[in-house]
């Protein structure tokens, strides 16, 4: 697996390689400090996941490189940060990033979360998920159970992370198609956006 890490910290770079690099199945293949040239190794290809920080000592943030890379790259984003506020995990979970992991998190959570996103998966700690809409605020089970067979087949793989374009191609759908069904997901559970969707589903979902 392929990864780039991007932060403007030369110690924090240096750390991650080194975690990263003493596994067999992972391969550092670049690193940048800023977001703006982490976008453009992405987009040039031969990487699998980016590991991006969320907050850069100027220009480009790591959640506008996220979105950038998902909306043009192969690239799956896992997001690095010392930010564990609801704020900073729905601005994640929007940008699409599948990942999304506190920088005094341990070795093996680190790996864990690399491979989870590399392989489509997402990596979000339940109680960073719970922060991202508030608990009096949401749809119920009632609401659940209005969806089509293929709404809640959307649903799950919103949960997932998923793209519309991912959607797409995983249920052998167009593009459109997903669309109006996400739409539909999110006016009849009530919600405001996918972000939304995706926390429900987690807690509501098998």
């Amino acid at each position: 697996m392929r990864i780039l890490i991007a932060d403007d910290h030369e110690l924090t770079r240096a750390g991650l390689r080194a975690v990263i690099e003493r596994e067999p199945d992972l391969d550092v293949v670049a690193e940048t400090s800023t977001a703006e040239t982490a976008v453009e190794r992405c987009l040039a290809g031969g990487v699998d996941v980016a590991i991006l920080d969320i907050r850069f000592g100027a220009g480009m943030t790591g959640l506008e490189a996220a979105r950038l890379i998902l909306d043009a790259a192969a690239a799956r984003v896992l997001l690095l940060t010392l930010h564990d506020t609801a704020e900073y995990v729905r601005s994640a979970l929007s940008a699409g990033a599948t990942g999304y992991v506190l920088k005094d998190a341990g070795r093996e959570e680190l790996l864990h979360a690399i491979r989870a996103v590399g392989d489509g998966r997402t990596a979000l700690p339940s109680d960073l998920l719970r922060m991202a809409v508030a608990p009096s605020v949401g749809p119920t089970e009632s609401d659940l159970a209005r969806l089509t067979k293929r709404e809640r087949e959307v649903l799950a793989l919103i949960r997932g992370g998923l793209t519309n374009k991912a959607i797409a191609r995983e249920l052998g759908i167009g593009p459109g198609t997903v669309k109006v069904h996400v739409e539909k997901v999110i006016a009849k559970l009530g919600v405001t956006d996918r972000t939304q969707a995706a926390v429900f589903a987690a807690r509501a979902m098998p």
